[in-house]
């Protein structure tokens, strides 16, 4: 039972990161809806405009992946610090590196 709610969670928050990410791609000063955004990242043999594929590869696409990692690094930072100080409550204050 605790495995499969588990498992639920981590699917309902990893569908929730992949509707961000796409929101992420899709909004900002230039709006560009879903379908042509996943067009130019597919490359599918429609012509677009020049500064749309600059603005999803360029811009867009890089601030997402950084985002995600920098987040990764993060939760991974923390999980170590817990680990080694055996204490579930231990921030970066505790080694004075905030």
């Amino acid at each position: 039972m605790a495995k499969s709610h588990t498992i639920l969670i981590f699917s309902l928050f990893f569908i929730l990161l992949l509707v961000s990410g796409i929101f992420s791609l899709c909004t900002g000063s230039v709006s560009i809806p879903p379908e042509r955004v996943f067009a130019i990242l597919f490359a599918k043999g429609e012509s677009f405009s020049l500064q749309e594929i600059n603005i999803i590869m360029q811009i867009r696409l890089p601030r997402l992946i950084m985002a995600f990692l920098l987040g990764g690094a993060l939760s991974l930072s923390g999980f170590l610090l817990q680990t080694y100080f055996q204490n579930p409550i231990a921030g970066p204050y505790v080694l004075g590196i905030s």
